[in-house]
């Protein structure tokens, strides 16, 4: 059965210091900052985070020095150009970084959700992604004797994901690009989904079945700044206040919760 949280705030007890959090949406669309707020107002710290297409959510668990590790194919503020939380902690190495491509990382995490060992991708075998990943490596494919980059399955202990919406039986309707979203939900020991509203059940429509889902909180406008279609507009103001350094704070982040 599907557990109902009484606030974001509450995710902090489901996960424990050092865990691996997969961090739902991508770019500035659907991240679910409630979640990481609550995670970070809780205190817990030393986390491995993934994130397939990281921005604020990236930026908020360095600047709050949360994570310990990041698994990434990489991190920016789209139109608003370098991050800057990201930028600095890999120039002074604060934190560990293990770079992926998408289409590796896709293979990682659906290997995993598939309970397989590895999953074969598409990342040219001589990228230097390959080379210094020490969760990818190059085999020759059986049939066909092609060089081909196989992706080890990436363990997550939870995926933390903001939905526009769900039903009273936890399943999950998302408006437009799932992004990971669907593969992580299935490849996590547990899965927590915040949502700006309930809606009927109409489980046909649903983007994620209520079997994948652990925990459900609703939180409106808990991927602020980011977008989450078609309830909120990304707040273009606040991440030009990140892009140009002023930071983006708990404070603020409790206020749009």
């Amino acid at each position: 059965m599907v557990r109902t949280l009484s606030s974001p705030a509450a995710v902090a007890d489901l996960i424990p210091p050092g865990a691996t959090v997969a961090v739902g949406g991508t770019g500035l669309n659907r991240k679910p900052m409630a979640l990481l707020n609550g995670i970070v107002a809780g205190g817990v710290r030393d986390l491995s985070i993934v994130s397939i297409l990281g921005s604020v959510d990236v930026e908020y668990l360095l600047a709050s020095d949360a994570m310990a590790e990041l698994h990434s194919a990489g991190v920016s503020l789209d139109g608003f150009g370098l991050a800057p939380a990201f930028r600095a902690a890999r120039q002074q190495q604060s934190v560990r970084f293990i770079e992926w491509s998408e289409g590796s990382m896709v293979a990682a995490v659906e290997a995993t959700a598939r309970g397989l060992p590895s999953m074969p991708c598409s990342t040219a075998p001589g990228s230097d992604v390959v080379k210094h990943n020490p969760s990818l490596g190059v085999y020759r494919d059986p049939p066909t004797g092609i060089p081909t980059v196989f992706a080890t399955a990436l363990t997550i202990d939870v995926a933390l994901i903001h939905a526009p919406a769900a039903d009273d039986h936890g399943n999950i309707y998302v408006d437009g690009d799932l992004g990971l979203d669907g593969l992580v939900a299935r490849a996590a020991k547990t899965t927590i989904v915040s949502f700006e509203r309930q809606v009927a059940t109409d489980p046909p429509l649903a983007a994620i079945s209520r079997l994948w889902i652990d925990a459900v909180v609703p939180a409106v406008g808990g991927s602020w700044p980011t977008e989450c279609h078609p309830d909120a507009l990304v707040d273009l103001g606040a991440i030009a206040a990140w892009a140009g350094s002023k930071g983006l704070t708990a404070e603020m982040l409790e206020k749009a919760s």
